[in-house]
């Protein structure tokens, strides 16, 4: 993990747009999986150089929050984003998580991961490069913490198997309770490089935790950053 260090936000956004762009430059001869995360990180969209972008990417959301409101749901703003509008004319592909029909949440994530895997089968040899955002509470994607329920956390998202999981959070543990995610074992072993952005005094403590030599996944699930490849952190936290 390489971390960088700005004296603003403005700056490490700049900084981690550069890296983007560097990573999907870098795969620009084959076929590339970019997947956004929501929130501060998706501001990254509208740097990316469109000169990078082509029919050879399949955009997807890292992670969903299960709803029909556009507002709400991840992938629907990521279709609202100008650079969204500009790749489509480009003629990208996408793995669609918009609830346009009647779909649970159990349902949505299969379709999910039928989408990633069908993706990686038919194009075993791509690159997957992906935003990444960390919470005020340590999460990342749309892994929850769950300290108090390690066994339930495993189960969730280290099953070795599993790209994608769905599930009902605890209430009171975020905004949005019912979410589709990544796994542990997607982001260990399909990502091939990761951008997170993190910024502001309100995650200090959640950087703390995820840089601290000792912690676990299931208080900080962010602290998964330390165990994937080709990481590059962003952040105006000293």
């Amino acid at each position: 993990m390489k971390v960088s260090k700005s004296a603003s936000r403005e700056a490490a956004m700049r900084k981690a747009i550069t890296r983007l762009n560097k990573c999907l430059r870098s795969a620009t001869r084959k076929q590339v999986l970019l997947m956004l995360s929501g929130g501060s990180s998706l501001e990254l969209a509208a740097g990316i150089d469109m000169r990078h972008i082509g029919k050879h990417i399949t955009i997807a959301a890292l992670d969903e929050r299960y709803s029909r409101d556009p507002a709400v749901n991840n992938f629907s703003q990521i279709t609202e984003t100008e650079f969204c509008k500009k790749a489509e004319r480009k003629g990208v592909d996408y793995i669609d998580t918009r609830i346009n029909r009647r779909i649970s949440l159990y349902g949505l994530a299969g379709k999910f991961e039928r989408g990633l895997k069908s993706w990686k089968k038919k194009h075993p040899a791509g690159r997957v490069i992906i935003t990444q955002g960390i919470g005020e509470d340590g999460h990342t994607a749309g892994i929850l913490p769950y300290p108090e329920n390690p066994k339930r956390f495993a189960q969730l998202f280290e099953r070795p198997s599993r790209w994608a999981v769905g599930y009902n959070a605890t209430k009171g543990k975020n905004k949005y309770l019912r979410r589709v995610t990544v796994t542990f074992p997607f982001l260990w072993e399909q990502v091939d490089c990761a951008v997170v952005y993190a910024t502001g005094s309100k995650k200090r403590k959640a950087l703390r935790r995820v840089f601290a030599e000792k912690g676990n996944l299931a208080k900080t699930p962010a602290r998964v950053i330390r165990q994937m490849k080709n990481v590059f952190l962003f952040t105006d936290i000293s």
